[in-house]
């Protein structure tokens, strides 16, 4: 059962990282194209955004191993999808680029990053 949570969890997070790239570059080309900007120069929002989804690779390895796992982890891993799921919509929803990016920056990315940090322990572990 946590094997099917985990592969659920590293196969939403792989789609919402897709969905979030192609959508963040979509509206580059777009705004680039009516503003007349250089739309490699908002590259740098669209890598900070990435940091969030740098844990799908330690869970995804766990999951490789067939390690079992501390359901800590297993609720961490829970929240901060529900998160990454809540801040993807808001940002779709959401009509100022910054608007839609402070969730992000805010609350995703600490909570991504300490899910990486518990699960780059569990992996050592």
């Amino acid at each position: 059962m946590k094997r099917n949570i985990l592969l659920a969890v590293v196969v939403v997070m792989i789609g919402l990282m897709v969905f979030t790239n192609v959508d963040h570059i979509m509206w580059i080309r777009e705004y680039a194209t009516n503003t007349g900007f250089s739309w490699t120069e908002e590259l740098f929002p669209l890598l900070i955004n990435n940091i969030i989804w740098l844990s799908v690779i330690p869970l995804f390895l766990i999951w490789l191993a067939k390690k079992d796992y501390s359901n800590l982890l297993l609720g961490m891993m829970i929240i901060t999808v529900v998160v990454q799921l809540a801040t993807t919509i808001y940002a779709r929803v959401a009509d100022d680029p910054l608007a839609a990016g402070l969730p992000f920056v805010i609350v995703t990315i600490p909570l991504s990053v300490i899910l990486l940090i518990y699960s780059v322990k569990e992996l050592r572990a």
